[in-house]
């Protein structure tokens, strides 16, 4: 397991000198910060992180981080997410999903999940929680648009929760997590 990400750093950093060399030719300017920066997001992938407050319940609070998945995240997992994401976890994330958000709705007990897709296409969305069971599991034919979905977890819920998306041969895999 060590070798394979010891593999995935060195073809990554190759992948960022080779990059980072034709930018720093047209930029000298260019700071270690932004380097390094730029090292570990094509290491660790993006992440985005919100803080959701209850305006009822001063004490009820959620934080929901959208992050790519690693190879830790599947090998770690249950036989069953592991089978459900194999199909597509060592292919790049190549689908382009704008404006991705997943977050509670205080007011009515549950979580909900949107996106925006431009292109139109059948699109498949999977979310599973750490065992590999099934939250969520739509197919919806030629769609492009907004989707948005009540997801079937609860608000006072905590934990982490793996979402596929598929349109066409294109795909997006995202590791939710709710503290």
């Amino acid at each position: 397991m060590k070798h394979l990400r010891f593999l995935a750093i060195l073809v990554a950093l190759v992948g960022f000198t080779s990059t980072n060399q034709a930018i720093a030719q047209s930029n000298s300017n260019s700071s270690y910060g932004d380097w390094w920066e730029r090292i570990q997001k094509a290491v660790v992938g993006e992440s985005q992180e919100k803080t959701y407050q209850n305006p009822k319940s001063a004490n009820q609070r959620r934080t929901v981080t959208i992050k790519d998945l690693d190879w830790s995240d599947i090998t770690k997992s249950s036989a069953s997410l592991r089978e459900a994401f194999k199909s597509g976890f060592g292919s790049p994330n190549n689908l382009v999903v704008e404006e991705i958000a997943f977050g509670p709705d205080f007011q009515n007990g549950y979580y909900f999940l949107s996106f925006r897709l431009p292109e139109e296409e059948t699109v498949k969305i999977v979310l599973l929680d750490v065992a590999g069971n099934e939250i969520l599991n739509e197919e919806i034919e030629d769609f492009n648009g907004t989707y948005e979905s009540k997801v079937n977890i609860p608000t006072t819920a905590k934990g982490t929760y793996f979402l596929k998306i598929v349109q066409g041969f294109n795909l997006l895999n995202k590791k939710l997590v709710i503290e």
